[in-house]
């Protein structure tokens, strides 16, 4: 966990470039996963619409804990 939060930048540039995901382990164990929402060869796939139709609501709920950066989450999850 420690590396991806060093690494965060590097690991979602990773990600976008090459379409892939990236499993982060916290404790030996599978924690997140890191994947880009569109690949820009394959257009935007039906999953990720609704990913970001979702994340368009989420952002329209004046309720919902939105973290500006990738520290302020880390710091709200005590990681």
């Amino acid at each position: 966990m420690s590396d991806a939060k060093t690494n965060f930048s590097r690991l979602t540039a990773d990600a976008n470039r090459t379409g892939r995901s990236v499993v982060v382990f916290k404790n030996n164990k599978p924690w997140v996963e890191i994947r880009p929402l569109a690949h820009e060869e394959a257009g935007i796939p039906a999953e990720t619409r609704q990913a970001m139709d979702e994340a368009d609501v989420l952002t329209a709920d004046s309720g919902h804990t939105t973290y500006q950066t990738a520290e302020s989450l880390f710091a709200a999850l005590d990681l």
